[in-house]
């Protein structure tokens, strides 16, 4: 069995099916599952979606997770259950083979029979962001060579796994561990998400194979080595002659059509107008799957995670109250900078 699945929350499902219907066409004898971070919303007709399982996250049993939704935001929750994800489909389905993940804002252009064939040198696949270095034009333009050291080396919206390795059982079960922990977007301090961990990979375990062909996971971050796409008769060859098997639109805002990337800003249309129709078909594809009506959709576990903040809040500040007066409930406020500052004016 051939298993792909992405994770989502309600306000993503227009791109899970996009990402699906890509997926089956070109590859019917794959199981497509949608990992869905949130709650089943009575506004939704989900039937709209049957031709696809959907897996609320909640029915796969994370230990703690009403712990794991109150620290986590919306990004840091998708990405956190992911080995767990793996985990679950792995010990569920014994049948599958290997099982790969893809972001939601993926596109497939072809067979994955190619993909497939790199199981033969390694049990744990990776697409490194870049294959080359990236001459910014001035500083600050990003993607740049220090997007990849303060993101990581690989890009996580895929990576493949081969059901039954023992190194992919040690791997799920370290990175689960500190995704579930400390699966924070907190660059300063070395995190972030489910992506920064994977650097220690290839160090930490064996049959871990980094994919250098252009034609996977092309994405706004490597187009100064794979924006000259050639196609024809509806395929499309990289520059290094691999074809096209996935495009990644990270970064792609619906509403913005004339925008490439909402985030990266080194390149634009004009810069490879050979990707412009990927893009122009990718938005006709979002707006047949009913965007417009999806992405209006909040996810249960941000509402509830504020609504705890809140309450936090709240609770903190009425401690304070009792303990020390209006003057401890100002200082508990007040930033510690600005409260030293503070003390030594009053003195």
């Amino acid at each position: 069995m051939k298993l792909a699945f992405t994770i989502c929350s309600n306000n993503y499902l227009a791109h899970a099916k996009t990402l699906g219907d890509s997926l089956t066409k070109y590859n019917p004898d794959y199981r497509f599952i949608i990992a869905l971070v949130d709650r089943r919303s009575p506004k939704i007709d989900y039937n709209f979606l049957s031709m696809y399982e959907i897996l609320p996250i909640e029915d796969i049993g994370i230990e703690g997770f009403e712990e794991i939704w109150q620290k986590y935001n919306i990004i840091e929750l998708n990405t956190a259950v992911k080995p767990s994800l793996f985990k679950y489909f792995f010990e569920q389905y014994p049948n599958i083979d290997t099982g790969f993940y893809f972001d939601p804002d993926i596109l497939i252009y072809n067979s994955l029979q190619r993909l497939e064939s790199y199981f033969q040198e390694g049990d744990i696949l990776l697409t490194p962001h870049a294959l080359s270095p990236i001459e910014t034009r001035k500083p600050g333009l990003v993607p740049s060579d220090r997007t990849f050291l303060n993101h990581g080396l690989y890009n996580l919206g895929f990576i493949g796994l081969k059901s039954g390795s023992k190194p992919v059982r040690s791997l799920l079960d370290w990175w689960e561990k500190r995704t579930l922990q400390e699966g924070f977007i907190d660059v300063c301090n070395g995190l972030f998400v489910d992506q920064l961990w994977i650097n220690l990979a290839p160090i930490y375990f064996d049959s871990v194979k980094a994919i250098k062909e252009m034609g996977f996971n092309v994405a706004p971050w490597n187009l100064h080595e794979r924006g000259r796409i050639q196609e024809k008769n509806g395929s499309y060859t990289m520059p290094d002659q691999s074809q096209l098997t996935f495009y990644h639109f990270s970064s792609y805002k619906f509403t913005s059509p004339s925008v490439m990337a909402k985030y990266y800003d080194l390149f634009q249309f004009s810069d490879f107008p050979e990707i412009k129709p990927l893009y122009a078909e990718y938005q006709e594809l979002l707006l047949a799957n009913k965007i417009e009506e999806f992405s209006k959709e909040p996810c249960y576990f941000v509402e509830m995670r504020e609504k705890y903040l809140q309450g936090r809040e709240g609770k903190t500040n009425r401690i304070h109250v009792r303990k020390g007066g209006i003057k401890e409930l100002f200082r508990a406020l007040t930033p510690p900078l600005i409260w030293n500052a503070i003390k030594k004016t009053v003195k």
